[in-house]
């Protein structure tokens, strides 16, 4: 299997190469110095398999001068990759049999693509937390309206894959990067 390694804390992600994009086959967990984000349930065992959920602004913060990656927003993402946006993770899906079933199961952790996705749950606005080992949910870098932002979304109850616009901002989703 491909790796990066993260050079701001050391931590080494799997990678995959779908089609012609370059995905972490991880989901990020890299704990920036502003911004919010949590570990599921505020315990930080969970962070070594599911990574941290962010909220929109921390995923598309970047901590130095430039947001700017060739391909759009940095955000989070170390360099060299970026924070996808709607109609790359719509690259992704068609890369893999377009939404509905056929993504889900290409995507999912053992799934035929290797993106190997994990079901990190949620934290809503308020503070509690949900759905973690049955949803996923994945920032992108596109804004819906004011208050919402699109992002893949990933239910293992009714097992499809599709993209999502009403995610509100304040929220706490899982981040995948993609290379530059």
């Amino acid at each position: 299997a491909n790796t990066f390694k993260d050079s701001r804390d050391g931590k080494v992600y799997k990678t995959v190469k779908i089609g012609n994009q370059t995905w972490m086959a991880e989901n990020l967990a890299y704990a920036p110095s502003s911004g919010n984000y949590w570990a599921y349930d505020n315990d930080n065992s969970n962070v070594a398999i599911y990574g941290y959920l962010y909220d929109w602004q921390t995923a598309m913060q970047r901590a130095s001068s430039s947001n700017r990656s060739p391909s759009g927003v940095r955000g989070i993402c170390p360099e060299g990759w970026h924070l996808p946006s709607k109609s790359e993770f719509e690259t992704l899906l068609k890369n893999v049999g377009g939404s509905g079933s056929n993504a889900y199961y290409a995507l999912e952790n053992g799934g035929s693509s290797g993106f190997s996705a994990l079901f990190g749950g949620w934290r809503y606005g308020g503070g509690s937390f949900g759905s973690i080992g049955s949803y996923g949910d994945w920032w992108s870098s596109s804004e819906f309206v004011t208050n919402n932002a699109w992002g893949l979304n990933m239910l293992s109850n009714t097992q499809i894959a599709f993209m999502f616009s009403n995610y509100y901002k304040e929220w706490g989703f899982s981040v995948r990067c993609l290379q530059d």
